[in-house]
């Protein structure tokens, strides 16, 4: 097994965990195995198919590569510091960017960690003690936070020292009050979801609670650029606001604003205070709450494992989307899958999420702030309907996680099944991805644009959906062939090159630019619309026709 370089650090200060009664050499050895399993891991960031290489990439650490891309996005962070304009806006938006992208990719990567009760079921059965199971969980939670605030920002600490030590040593401290806040608050959601719920249902509303936390930070870091009255880059004036003290990342950018020499109100004194009293207080509570949080993971133990007898409105339909018996039979198990599976909604519904939020930031993004009252009627004679195209960037992922299931291994089912052709396969499972992940949330998204566009804005909807037929169906095609549901996960992430992403984002500029050509001419929006739907219906006829020998195993 690989001997990593920080346990020969921590080895410097092993008195002080058997200071506190922990096992050192148990703790290191529990902790090795842990970071050779991070590093076996692929992290959310990385979903290329690098099966044909597993031999040569054995020791590979995928993590560390992970470490790179988060510090090329750390990069752009610690160069946004560079320039003089006001700190309080400055730093209120690299703390929101900070704030979203250590949360993001601490749920998306590393709550496995907090949820993790294997350890106890596990290891405390050979004789290991809880204080030395709790000291290399707490450990390995501080290890990875590290790395990944090293990534983040150290090139922004670097250029913090261009405004003094102590501006340097402020920004250090929030740096790590920060990433404490962001793990309890992490924890503490989970420990409210635990408190109330069990089984299957529990893990349902814990991609639930991820989702919606990715979602508040993404909203939050859109909002935090609009509190501010733009005059120029060089002259951007903050104007204090009471309800200011509800937004996090303000709260650590008044001491920097102060001790640049911003001046001091009561209302940043209140912001300094918060930044250092709340993280602090959020220590305490989830070490108060700690004993009823590991009682509680007990409960991902008690599965529900029986099969609820109903048969709801959403899946009688099928008799509508499908014209055959295998279609039908497949669209019904896509949607079980998909309702069922953990590790495919995690694996879905975060991107799905920012697929529905997407088209109303850019939405709002486009609003003319200086005509408040006008806001609708300027919107309406705009062309920002067009945002609605935010939402096709969810397809690649859709397409791609429909060859992934946790029972992959019951793949054999095809081979021994009656199926004459596996184009009503991909049929099925298609209908199924396009009615729970397409349609349902499209409709929600519709809503929304035809409340605020008005009822002229039906016919682009029903463009932009064709044109989202369009591309899933041109991406499954340039996919390699796999049957659905029949990889594992962790085997290879994804089959699409950094060529096909490109290709298909190139695709969306085309569409986005004969859909704004053609919007000044109604009847060639008519005449697009069945170009767009004759061209649907026949690749949907021929393009899923696929031999069996073109399958991938």
């Amino acid at each position: 097994m690989k001997e990593f370089k920080v346990l020969k650090v921590l080895d410097k200060i092993s008195g002080l965990y058997k200071k506190f009664g922990v096992d050192y050499e148990v703790l290191r050895l529990i902790l090795n195995v842990k970071l050779t399993m991070d590093g076996r891991r692929k992290a959310t960031v990385f979903n290329n198919d690098n099966s044909k290489k597993k031999k040569k990439d054995e020791d590979s650490n995928q993590f560390y590569k992970a470490l790179i891309l988060y510090a090329f996005m750390g990069l752009f962070l610690g160069i946004m510091l560079i320039f003089d304009i006001n700190k309080m806006y400055m730093m209120a938006v690299y703390f929101s960017a900070i704030m979203f992208m250590v949360l993001t990719i601490f749920i998306s990567d590393f709550s496995y960690v907090i949820l993790d009760i294997r350890d106890k079921n596990i290891i405390s059965t050979k004789g290991v003690d809880s204080k030395t199971i709790n000291a290399a969980k707490i450990t390995h939670v501080f290890l990875y936070m590290l790395y990944l605030t090293i990534a983040l920002a150290g090139v922004s600490l670097l250029v913090s020292f261009k405004y003094g030590i102590g501006y340097f040593l402020i920004f250090l401290i929030e740096i790590i009050l920060i990433d404490i806040l962001m793990i309890i608050i992490t924890a503490l959601a989970y420990l409210l979801v635990l408190k109330f719920f069990d089984g299957e249902k529990l893990k349902d509303l814990i991609n639930f609670v991820q989702i919606g936390l990715s979602i508040f930070i993404i909203v939050m870091y859109q909002v935090i650029p609009r509190l501010f009255e733009f005059v120029n880059l060089a002259d951007i004036n903050y104007q204090e606001k009471l309800w200011h003290l509800l937004i996090p990342p303000m709260w650590f950018a008044a001491p920097l604003s102060i001790v640049s020499g911003e001046g001091v109100t009561y209302l940043k004194v209140i912001m300094c205070i918060l930044a250092f009293i709340i993280p602090v207080i959020s220590i305490f509570i989830y070490l108060k709450l700690t004993p009823a949080f590991e009682r509680n993971l007990q409960k991902l133990n008690n599965n529900d494992d029986k099969v609820k007898e109903k048969v709801s409105f959403l899946i009688k339909i099928n008799n509508f989307f499908c014209k055959d018996n295998t279609e039908r039979a497949f669209f019904n198990f896509s949607i079980g899958i998909m309702n069922s599976e953990r590790e495919f909604k995690l694996k879905i519904y975060p991107n799905l999420a920012l697929g529905i939020v997407l088209p109303i930031i850019f939405l709002i993004t486009g609003i003319d702030r200086n005509n408040p009252a006008g806001v609708f009627e300027g919107l309406r004679n705009s062309k920002l309907y067009l945002s609605i195209y935010a939402f096709s960037f969810i397809i690649p992922n859709i397409i791609i996680m429909l060859r992934y299931s946790e029972r992959y291994l019951g793949a054999w089912i095809y081979e021994v099944a009656p199926i004459k052709n596996t184009s009503a396969i991909f049929r099925g499972v298609l209908k199924g991805a396009i009615y729970k992940f397409i349609l349902m949330p499209y409709l929600v998204i519709s809503a929304i644009y035809i409340f605020v566009f008005g009822p002229k804005v039906i016919i682009h909807l029903v463009i932009a959906f064709l044109v989202f037929i369009l591309l899933m169906i041109l991406n499954f095609m340039k996919l390699s062939k796999v049957l659905p549901f029949s990889k594992k996960f962790e085997a290879t992430n994804s089959g699409e090159s950094v060529a096909a992403m490109f290709l298909y984002l190139f695709s969306i500029i085309v569409a986005v630019g004969i859909h704004f050509i053609i919007s000044k001419f109604i009847i060639a929006q008519f005449i697009f619309v069945v170009i767009l739907l004759l061209i649907d219906l026949y690749l949907w006829k021929f393009s899923l026709v696929v031999p069996k020998e073109k399958l991938k195993n």
